[in-house]
């Protein structure tokens, strides 16, 4: 059996009004995260064409209301109802995150920098708070039905926190102003001690230097008292050495005059016994000669006297 459906034109009418609530508190008990049923309410107010709640109904939108209205019904009916006071908070948690980094701006425990993020961060919140404020509904507007069992103050409340907002942000940026004139007293206060404790600093530096150089001087005597103790020794060691090379030349020389000496005396004896030879053989050939002369007159002699003989005969 087909289900029933009915029929309205679309989100912007009453009817359609009261179906954005009841598809509002449907789809919230579903999602676990807000976002989820925020986005899903804007998708149907923007291009929605039909509603089925978790009830069994299902309610067809003759219409669309595109992006424009659409997102101005979403903004009316489900952010500025239900999430305003979200964004109120959020807005004086900016605020105190705010005072936070002035009061640290002003103890120099962060930058300038840091106080400008904080600025910007509750100048967003701010903004956001605006557009929420925007559009809130004008309860003399909305029907009967829309508004019933709704406190007739609501817009007197938020018309006072909006007002308490402004003076908190105005005491702000008062103390902002208040803060940069003690900053420039501190800063003064700042420079003078840093200026005092420079001259200290820079005293005892002087202080530091004068004991190093000190202490470079008294290095630097003992090395050149060093360098000469051991220039000293090496001259010692260098006249020990040339006493050393002076007695060993003279040890050589005695040594080479024993030498000469020697092959002089052993050139003399071979030169004697060179000419001994000699002389020994010239004597033995000269005596071998006059041997040899010797004999030759004997024979001769013995020759004529034999003629002598057979002449006679």
């Amino acid at each position: 059996m087909p289900e029933a459906a009915e029929t309205i034109k679309d989100l912007e009418v009453p009817e359609g009004r009261r179906l954005l609530h009841d598809f509002y508190h449907d789809r919230r008990i579903r999602h676990s995260f807000e976002f989820g049923t925020i986005l899903e309410c804007w998708r149907l107010c923007v291009r929605g064409t039909e509603v089925r709640l978790s009830d069994g109904r299902l309610i067809l939108l003759e219409n669309t209301l595109g992006l424009n209205l659409g997102t101005r019904v979403c903004m009316e009916e489900i952010i500025a109802r239900y999430y305003f006071n979200a964004v109120q908070g959020w807005v004086y948690f900016g605020a105190m995150i705010l005072l936070i980094f002035v009061g640290l701006r002003f103890a120099g425990v962060i930058t300038e920098r840091m106080t400008l993020v904080g600025i910007g961060i509750e100048a967003m919140m701010l903004l956001v708070l605006s557009m929420v404020t925007h559009f809130l509904p004008n309860d003399d507007a909305q029907p009967a039905s829309l508004v019933q069992g709704k406190p007739e103050n609501l817009l007197s409340s938020i018309n006072q926190s909006v007002q308490g907002m402004t003076d908190a942000v105005s005491d702000l940026f008062r103390l902002i102003s208040q803060t940069d004139m003690r900053q420039d007293i501190l800063l003064t206060k700042l420079t003078e001690y840093i200026s005092k404790v420079s001259a200290e600093n820079t005293r005892l530096q002087i202080e530091k230097l004068e004991e190093t150089n000190q202490n470079l001087r008294s290095f630097g005597e003992m090395i050149r008292t060093a360098q000469l103790e051991v220039t000293q020794r090496q001259l010692e060691k260098l006249d020990q050495t040339n006493e050393s090379l002076q007695a060993l030349s003279k040890s050589m020389e005695s040594l080479h005059g024993e030498i000469r000496k020697i092959i002089g005396q052993s050139i003399d004896s071979l030169v004697t016994e060179e000419i001994g030879g000699l002389l020994s053989d010239l004597a033995r050939m000269r005596v071998e000669k006059r041997l040899a002369e010797v004999s030759g007159d004997d024979h001769a002699k013995s020759a004529g006297n034999v003629g002598d003989e057979k002449g006679g005969s």
